[in-house]
This record gives structure tokens, C-alpha cells and sequence, in this order.
């Protein structure tokens, strides 16, 4: 995470920052009741997105956190959305598996 600006006033911190990563594993998303909902094969290819971070602080930590994400650029960018016929086997395969773990 490369941090842009950081703006400070009383408690409120906001942080403006650019995520980058490469899927090299499987994401796995979880459902309320803590079962796999949907699992994203590694594609192997890499993101960047932006993002902003609001954190409350009191007495040095953190309290609240709130965070506003481009989770649909991500997805864009790691082929996940729009999905191939190929893609969407493998998330089949992969939500499988991890049902069985």
C-alpha cells in the first residue's frame, strides 16, 4: 500500500493510498454463517486501486474504521468480472474445495 496524504483533525485520520498486489491464491469469500460463499481462483495477474482510509483514534487506538474501496476495479483488473466460461469452471472447482476444507 503506497500512502498518498494523510490528513489529521482531532480523532479523525484519512488516509488517501493506492492498493497494489498480484492473486497468487484462491479468495474466498464467506456467507453469515461462516461457510465459502464464492471462491476467485489466483489468476496470477496484478491490480492497483484506490482507496481512502477514515480511522477514529482514542487513546491511541483505533475505535472506528471505515474505508471506501474500488473493489469492482480490482475485480475488472484480475479477470474476475466479466467472467469467462473458463473463469467461472474454475471458481465452480475452487468453491468446492473449499466447502471440503
Amino acid at each position: 500500500m503506497e500512502v498518498h496524504e494523510v490528513v489529521a483533525e482531532d480523532d479523525l485520520v484519512v488516509l488517501h493510498a493506492t492498493m497494489t498486489g498480484r492473486q497468487t491464491g484462491t479468495f474466498v469469500t464467506y456467507d453469515p454463517e461462516g461457510l465459502p460463499a464464492q471462491a476467485f481462483p489466483a489468476t496470477g495477474r496484478t491490480f492497483a486501486t484506490m482507496r481512502t482510509h477514515w480511522v477514529r483514534l482514542r487513546d491511541g487506538q483505533i475505535v472506528d474504521h471505515r474505508a471506501n474501496r474500488d473493489d469492482q476495479g480490482m475485480a475488472i483488473q484480475l479477470g474476475w468480472i466479466p467472467p469467462s466460461l473458463g473463469y467461472l469452471i474454475k471458481m465452480g472447482r475452487a468453491l468446492r474445495k473449499a466447502r471440503k476444507s
